[in-house]
């Protein structure tokens, strides 16, 4: 490098580089990639949030309930194998407040608004899932 170029000859020599790897039709392929990517995970997040969803409850294997997830505010109280579990929904959430179990792993949980997502209360036999509304399978396998 000559001496007082500062970097105009470093700057010159990369774009001569990036140029040799990156070719224009290279680079409106790879915008056109990340903009397809990111349209299919809005609409998929959009698509996701529009589906109606349900409430499944069981205890001790059985079905006991299984509704719309509202959007106001909603308290049940479910007989399992050892007493009493307390779930609160709210905003289109549901969680376990309260369970007869000893370890309280179920109440820890938090809050579940997805499909697919649940609560287990093993010793108390309680399943609280959210599920998909729309009733037909999510994978067709063949």
């Amino acid at each position: 490098m000559k001496k007082g170029m500062g970097n105009a000859g470093r700057s010159g020599r990369w774009s001569a580089s990036l140029r040799r790897w990156w070719a224009p039709g290279d680079v409106v392929l790879v915008l056109a990639v990340g903009f397809l990517s990111l349209f299919l995970i809005l609409h998929g997040v959009s698509r996701a949030g529009g589906s109606s969803l349900k409430v499944r409850v069981l205890a001790d294997g059985r079905q006991v309930a299984e509704f719309d997830l509202p959007q106001g505010k909603r308290s049940l109280a479910i007989d399992g194998y050892q007493g009493k579990s307390y779930v609160e929904i709210e905003g289109g959430r549901v969680r376990m407040v309260d369970s007869a179990c000893p370890d309280k792993l179920c109440a820890r949980r938090g809050w579940i608004s997805r499909p697919g997502e649940s609560i287990v209360c093993l010793p108390n036999r309680v399943v609280i899932e959210v599920v998909s509304g729309e009733g037909g399978p999510d994978v067709v396998n063949r």
